[in-house]
């Protein structure tokens, strides 16, 4: 398959090569635009190149974003990650004498905000932290795959779910943060961003960990099995 179409392979996962499987020590490990220049990513970068855009294709299909003749219009894309200096979280799972797979994507980035609350007070948010695209591939949902994904993030990032802007959050997402995190009341958006009134509230910011971990995995495990 091409890297803008969805491989039809991915009925269970998006099957890992050997050369990107090897970099997954770890379930879930992080790669950003600059990571995939550089050793060792650059030796498998047209692997994760079509792996990644495999899954913002179908992340794009699952959130029915489409264009006008229907065609998935992906947020994740390997070649504009450097705009926004985003980074993409990779949970990789392997199912018992089968192939390691990617089952899980989740885009994070900074951006520049307003945003307008009941009152019509606008606030500009610099640099705000936010969540561009998540995906858990169909046949891992309802595992507890997608909650370890975000968790993992925040815990990387050292921030709080309440702290984050959404961008154009599904209804799927929406019920997840209500389910998980209590956050369910906000005030719409022209941009179509989500940022829950709590955000509003004196919630102690905590330091991110990204930079001394850059794109290190995230703990000691290897690829699970199930």
């Amino acid at each position: 398959a091409s890297p803008t179409e969805p491989s039809m392979a991915a009925q269970n996962g998006f099957p890992l090569p050997p050369g990107v499987a090897r970099l997954f020590g770890q379930p879930i490990i992080v790669v950003n635009s600059a990571a995939l220049g550089r050793s060792p990513w650059a030796e498998v970068r047209q692997d994760a190149t079509r792996i990644i855009n495999e899954m913002g294709m179908a992340s794009a299909s699952a959130q029915g974003l489409v264009n006008g003749h229907g065609v998935p219009n992906p947020i994740t894309v390997v070649n504009r990650l450097g705009e926004t200096d985003a980074r993409v979280y990779l949970l990789g799972q392997q199912e018992e004498g089968g192939p390691p797979v990617a089952v899980g994507l989740l885009k994070v980035g900074k951006k520049d905000l307003f945003h307008w609350d009941a009152q019509g007070r606008q606030r500009e948010l610099r640099g705000q932290f936010c969540v561009l695209d998540f995906y858990v591939h169909e046949a891992w949902q309802r595992g507890g795959f997608g909650k370890y994904l975000f968790m993992s993030m925040l815990q990387n990032e050292g921030v709080h779910p309440s702290k984050i802007a959404y961008d154009r959050p599904s209804p799927k997402l929406i019920g997840f943060m209500r389910k998980h995190f209590g956050l369910a009341d906000y005030q719409p958006q022209q941009n179509k961003f989500v940022i829950f009134n709590e955000y509003f509230d004196d919630v102690p910011l905590q330091s991110s960990k990204y930079d001394s971990l850059a794109d290190r995995p995230l703990s000691a495990r290897g690829i699970q099995r199930r």
